[in-house]
């Protein structure tokens, strides 16, 4: 190799994913830190825990509630081979520290298998990402609304927990999984209405780089009939002069390529136990 296209081996290179590396350098950066502030958020406003390991670019947050939707670990950057057992060691510690039911880690980085470690491969969903602008599909009889107050962010968290469905926290309690606090941060959320009824929700969590678009539920009996593309286009144009990212199922992969999204790449998730 010629020696003038060689690097210099004190030059400090820019990886695109260290933890200097500038907000907006790229999407899926962007969308990992974005995730890891949401659950963040909506862990210290509910009296939960949230705890950054530097040293692994690890950030952890935990409700203390029975799903693994209220625990989650954020990769903001790849995990060598040989820091696994470190990293599933912080993680058992971080977890292991309260009640509640399993956890996820989130890795938009290829990661080695964990499961000699204990966990289990959930799966690779895709990452997706759609440009800023565009329109929302309109639905007959179906209202829209952002939440504003603390009734109708009980309407969110009852149609989401029964929607998505998430049983382990069913039958549901008001403020098992949102605090009204939650409604002071960057979190946006949606409830979809058909004759008064609460059947559908979405929300986008902003940043100055994008809305990363999560917690999408339809009730079983409203699906169908594109319910669940316009609650996620809500969220989706929250902001519409940003970019919008989301993890994606395969299932429901159809439903965000008609809306214009494009995937980037694969996650990995593991789930753990405490």
């Amino acid at each position: 190799m010629s020696s003038t296209l060689a690097a210099d081996p004190t030059d400090d290179l820019e990886t695109g994913h260290s933890p200097t590396t500038a907000d907006g350098d790229n999407v899926v950066l962007d969308h990992i830190r974005a995730e890891a502030a949401a659950y963040a958020a909506l862990a210290s406003t509910a009296g939960g825990r949230v705890i950054q390991i530097s040293d692994l670019q690890l950030r952890c947050t935990d409700l203390g509630v029975a799903t693994p939707f209220g625990a989650g670990a954020f990769l903001d950057g790849p995990v060598p081979e040989s820091a696994l057992g470190d990293l599933s060691a912080q993680l058992r510690n971080f977890f292991g520290g309260s009640v509640g039911g399993p956890f996820l880690l989130f890795s938009p980085w290829p990661i080695a298998d964990l499961t000699e470690h204990g966990f289990a491969c959930i799966g690779h969903p895709p990452l997706m990402f759609r440009p800023a602008g565009g329109t929302a599909p309109v639905i007959d009889r179906l209202r829209i609304v952002e939440v504003g107050d603390e009734d109708a962010l009980a309407d969110f968290e009852r149609t989401l927990i029964q929607g998505y469905p998430v049983p382990e926290m069913q039958p549901w309690v008001r403020g098992s999984f949102l605090h009204p606090e939650v409604l002071d941060t960057r979190w946006r959320f949606f409830v979809g209405y058909r004759d008064g009824r609460p059947i559908a929700t979405s929300a986008a969590y902003v940043t100055d780089a994008l809305a990363m678009i999560e917690l999408v539920a339809v009730l079983p009996e409203a699906r169908g009939g594109g319910v669940g593309a316009a609650i996620t286009a809500a969220a989706t144009l929250t902001e519409p002069t940003l970019p919008a990212t989301l993890i994606a199922s395969d299932l429901g992969r159809p439903t965000y390529d008609r809306l214009g999204y494009v995937s980037l790449t694969r996650y990995s998730l593991w789930l753990g136990q405490r």
